[in-house]
């Protein structure tokens, strides 16, 4: 669609810098700027892109994060030097003690490899070990080895974390994944009501400086006519009123123009005293046809809502689950078979090691608590259900979000025919209206009737407009699936 008036160019070299580059101006004029081009420049360019994909990477790097605890483990010791001279306390054979002093340095070095169980929670290990005491005041030494040792570290009615974070760690990642599509599509529906408020400022422009030109050919013709004592003083007065009435409008609507146009180039990080751009009135197509049923399905497939409650219904899931084992009794296995051996010898110790063998159960079970176990299973157990309650609600209320968007803008699409036709015919009424007057056959009043219901008819028809991409906006960001449909 052309443009309804001429309009007020503003300085905007960056941004047509940037769509050179794009290759956007072999499509378009070089002064004009269609909608979707700002709003990719937008999406580019935007502070609130560079928020989403920071938030993004952070949640991919925490499931990393995740996904490495569940790897073997592999860490190392060291305790060099380990001197100390002091006197110490020695018991002696008749019970006695004496003071005497010391001088020794015992090293250690270690190794340590473990691997977490996620199904049952326990920790499978593997050590190794040397230490040597040095006596040094008697010039005595010895080696304590464990060339290696096999061992698990099971508990038996604990709750086990990894189980829960195996499912709902890969859920945080995907609502991040979707969330950050969100995030895109508002900077989408951010950047349309900036583009939209420029475009009706300079769309006010236009009306004001073509009333202008209008009022002052009027003004002129009519004081010919009063000279001729063809109209009255009254009509003279009352076309210079209008006159200065168009002038005051464009004033007021240069600033808003001016104001628009900072706006969008804030939003977009750049200088608003650049080169020039003018907004282009965005057409309207039938190409976006969309049902509720339609709507509603992508948006439950997409949206992150509904990964999120399947991941709150988890962690409600795993509260209780947490509340039932954490105080209730506890039983771990600990058992290790290994090889160890004490010698002056460091070859020895690894040559003709001894058997270690360690085995124990250790039983932790609560016999007074005050109910403190019950309270906590009962606000665990309320959380699970209140979370249920919510969740559902929300759904609810997400589902009846997208049918109401999905019927504005099919209404919509409706209204912006209308709109468009009473635009024209505003329009040519005034031109028929404005060329009768000029011949004296239609009153002053008509005149200036026609001239405002033109003008009215044509803001309407730009806040249709700005309400039908605001809609589809919203559509977009309710359903994700961009220009899908």
């Amino acid at each position: 669609m052309p443009d309804l008036y001429p309009l007020h160019r503003f300085r905007y070299w960056t941004v047509l810098s940037l769509l050179v580059l794009s290759g956007g101006l072999a499509a378009q004029p070089a002064d004009t700027l269609e909608l979707e081009r700002f709003l990719d420049l937008a999406v580019e360019q935007a502070l609130g892109r560079q928020a989403a994909e920071r938030d993004l990477r952070v949640a991919q790097l925490n499931y990393g994060v995740f996904r490495a605890s569940l790897l073997p483990q592999i860490s190392g010791s060291a305790n060099f030097p380990n001197y100390s001279r002091t006197f110490g306390e020695i018991t002696q054979p008749d019970g006695t003690v004496r003071f005497q002093p010391v001088r020794n340095n015992n090293s250690a070095l270690g190794l340590n490899l473990s691997q977490a169980i996620p199904g049952t929670g326990g920790v499978l290990f593997v050590q190794s070990s040397l230490q040597r005491f040095d006596d040094l005041a008697s010039d005595f030494y010895l080696y304590n080895g464990l060339p290696f040792r096999v061992g698990l570290l099971q508990p038996i009615f604990a709750f086990n974390p990894i189980k829960w974070d195996r499912r709902i760690e890969p859920l945080l990642v995907t609502e991040a994944e979707k969330q950050y599509v969100v995030d895109k599509e508002l900077v989408r529906a951010t950047a349309t009501q900036l583009y939209f408020d420029l475009l009706l400022a300079e769309q006010e422009y236009g009306i004001a400086s073509t009333n202008l030109t209008a009022n002052e050919r009027l003004y002129t013709i009519a004081q010919e006519r009063y000279e001729l004592g063809k109209i009255s003083r009254r009509d003279l007065v009352q076309l210079e009123l209008e006159k200065i009435s168009a002038e005051r409008a464009r004033l007021r609507a240069e600033q808003s123009v001016s104001e628009a146009s900072a706006a969008v180039a804030t939003y977009l990080g750049l200088d608003p005293q650049s080169n020039a751009f003018v907004p282009a009135v965005p057409p309207t197509s039938g190409e976006h046809l969309i049902t509720e049923g339609q709507a509603l399905d992508w948006a439950r497939t997409n949206r992150p809502e509904w990964t999120a409650f399947t991941r709150r219904r988890l962690e409600a899931d795993r509260a209780v689950d947490q509340a039932r084992k954490t105080d209730g009794p506890q039983l771990d296995l600990t058992a290790s078979v290994g090889r160890v051996r004490s010698s002056s010898d460091l070859a020895e110790i690894y040559q003709d090691a001894l058997p270690e063998e360690f085995v124990q159960l250790r039983l932790s079970l609560p016999i007074v608590d005050w109910g403190q176990r019950r309270k906590r299973m009962q606000i665990a157990q309320a959380e699970l259900e209140y979370t249920s309650m919510a969740v559902e609600r929300e759904a609810l209320s997400l589902e009846n979000a997208v049918r109401q968007t999905v019927r504005d803008f099919q209404t919509l699409q409706q209204e912006l025919e209308m709109a468009q036709r009473v635009q024209e015919l505003s329009e040519e009424r005034f031109r028929i209206t404005t060329e009768s007057y000029v011949l004296g056959a239609t009153p002053l009043a008509e005149l200036t009737l026609a001239q405002r219901e033109k003008d009215q008819a044509v803001r309407a028809y730009i806040s249709t407009l700005r309400a039908y991409w605001t809609a589809y906006a919203d559509l977009r960001q309710l359903t994700l699936r961009g220009d899908r449909f």
